[in-house]
C-alpha cells in the first residue's frame, strides 16, 4: 500500500507538509500549555480539595462517635480516600490545632494532599487526596481527534490516488501511443474498473499493433515484386537504340525505386528506431548549416545565447532539418535559421525568400503524398512525403510543426521541441 500512496505524497506535499507542520505545532502547545497550566491548575484543585477536606473533617466531629465509622464508610467523593483509625497513617499529622492552619499547611503540599487528623485520643481522621488536572484530558482527547483527522485524510488521498493515478496513465499511453506504435503496455492493476479500462486499452494497441505491422509487411512485399520487374525494364532500355529515350527511361525507372524506397521507409515508421539521449539543439543546427553551406548554399543561422538541450534521436532530428533547409532553398533559394528559447521549449524558425504558400495549404502540406507545387515532377514538387515525415519526427519527440508568413514575405516554418 505505502508503494501506492508514494505517487500521491509526490504530488501533495503541500498538504502532507501542513499536516505534519500542524502536528508539531499542536504538540508544542501542547507541551507549552500544559507546563504553563500544571502549577496553576493544581493549586486551583488543591485549594478546593483542601476546603472539601476541612469541610469533611467537620462534618466527621460534629457526628457522634458511635456513628463516625458508619459515616466514613459512605463517604464516597471522588479522589478522597478517607478512613478511621487508632493511628496516624501519613507522614502528616495535626494534633490540638486549628482547622485554618490546618488548612494552610495542606495547600502547600505537592504533588497531592495526604495528612492525619486526631478527632479524640486514639481516634485519627486519615485522608489522602489525589490531584488530577482535567486541561491534559482534554487535550488528549483533542489530539487523538486531530491525529484520527489526519488519518482519515491520508487514506481518502490514498483512495483517491489509487484510481486517479492509472487514469492519468492511461491518458499518458494513449498519447504517446498515437507517436510511437511501440509504447509499451499498461499495467493491468488497480481496483477492478481501471483493470478492465487498461485491459482493453492494451487490446486495442495490440490490435492496432498487428494492423499497422500487417500493412507495412504488403508494402515491404509489394515494394520487392515492383523491384524485380523494374529491374527488367531497366535491362530492356539499354537495347533501345535512342540515347535521348533511354535515358529517360532509366531516369523514370529510378525516379519510381526512389518513390517505393520513401514510401517504404515511411510506412515503416524508420523515424521511432533511434534510441534516444540527451542532444544540444545548438550544435545540431549549426552543424547541419554549415554542411549546406559548405556545398555553396545561402544558409544563415542566428544561434540562441545560451545552449538549449532536448530529449530526442540526432539522426531523425537532421532529416527534419536537413529537410526544411532543402525546401527553403528549392523555392526560395536561400534559408535563414533562428533558434529561441520560450518558456520549457525550444523554438526554430526556418525562413525562406520564396513565393510562399495560400494560408489555406497550410495544413495540407503535412499530408502524405500531398505536394503542392502542380508539375509533380520530383525535380521541382518531390514524392510530397518530406514535411508529412518532418511531422511525424516532431510529434514523436513531443514537439509540434507548423506553417505562417516569413518577415519577408516568404514562407516561415515554426518547429517547437520540449527541452529535456
Amino acid at each position: 500500500m505505502l508503494k501506492q500512496f508514494l505517487p500521491t505524497l509526490s504530488k501533495h506535499k503541500f498538504i502532507i507538509t501542513g499536516f505534519c507542520l500542524m502536528i508539531m505545532i499542536h504538540i508544542l502547545m501542547l507541551v507549552i500549555f500544559s507546563r504553563h497550566n500544571s502549577g496553576t491548575e493544581y493549586k486551583v484543585n488543591r485549594d478546593v480539595l483542601a476546603r472539601q477536606a476541612i469541610n469533611l473533617i467537620q462534618t466527621v466531629q460534629t457526628t457522634p462517635i458511635e456513628q463516625q465509622n458508619k459515616l466514613v464508610e459512605k463517604i464516597n467523593l471522588p479522589n478522597f480516600t478517607v478512613d478511621l483509625g487508632p493511628k496516624a497513617t501519613n507522614p502528616v499529622h495535626f494534633e490540638k490545632t486549628s482547622l485554618w492552619q490546618v488548612l494552610v499547611k495542606i495547600s502547600d503540599q505537592k504533588p497531592n494532599i495526604k495528612f492525619s487528623y486526631l478527632l479524640s485520643p486514639d481516634r485519627w481522621l486519615n485522608i489522602a487526596v489525589e490531584i488530577e488536572p482535567s486541561s491534559l484530558e482534554l487535550q488528549t482527547l483533542l489530539f487523538s481527534l486531530e491525529t484520527l483527522l489526519i488519518l482519515i485524510t491520508i487514506f481518502i488521498l490514498w483512495l483517491i490516488n489509487r484510481y486517479t493515478v492509472p487514469i492519468q496513465r492511461f491518458s499518458l499511453n494513449a498519447d504517446r501511443f498515437g507517436v510511437d506504435l511501440q509504447t509499451q503496455l499498461l499495467p493491468e492493476k488497480g481496483p477492478k474498473v481501471v483493470m478492465k479500462l487498461s485491459r482493453a486499452m492494451n487490446r486495442m494497441q495490440e490490435r492496432i499493433r498487428n494492423l499497422i505491422q500487417g500493412r507495412t509487411q504488403m508494402l515491404a512485399a509489394l515494394s520487392h515484386d515492383l523491384r524485380t520487374p523494374i529491374t527488367r525494364l531497366k535491362l530492356r532500355s539499354l537495347s533501345i537504340d535512342d540515347e535521348t529515350i533511354q535515358h529517360k527511361m532509366v531516369h523514370d525507372l529510378d525516379e519510381m525505386e526512389a518513390m517505393i524506397a520513401e514510401t517504404l521507409s515511411f510506412a515503416k515508421h524508420d523515424n521511432h528506431k533511434e534510441q534516444y539521449g540527451l542532444i544540444n539543439l545548438n550544435s545540431l543546427l549549426s552543424s547541419v548549416c554549415e554542411d549546406f553551406q559548405d556545398t555553396g548554399h545561402d544558409v544563415q543561422f542566428d544561434n540562441c545565447n545560451h545552449p538549449l538541450a532536448i530529449r530526442g534521436g540526432s539522426i531523425a532530428l537532421r532529416r527534419v532539418f536537413s529537410n526544411l533547409i532543402n525546401n527553403a532553398i528549392k523555392y526560395g533559394k536561400s534559408a535563414q535559421l533562428s533558434l529561441h528559447h520560450l518558456g520549457d521549449e525550444a523554438m526554430c524558425f526556418v525562413d525562406d525568400d520564396g513565393p510562399g504558400l495560400p494560408t489555406e495549404q497550410y495544413e495540407s502540406v503535412f499530408l502524405p503524398f500531398y505536394r503542392a507545387e502542380s508539375s509533380r515532377s520530383r525535380l521541382t514538387g518531390g514524392t510530397g512525403l518530406g514535411l508529412a515525415v518532418a511531422k511525424d519526427i516532431i510529434q514523436a519527440h513531443g514537439g509540434d510543426i507548423s506553417l505562417d508568413k516569413g518577415p519577408t514575405g516568404g514562407l516561415r516554418v515554426i518547429v517547437k521541441l520540449p527541452l529535456g
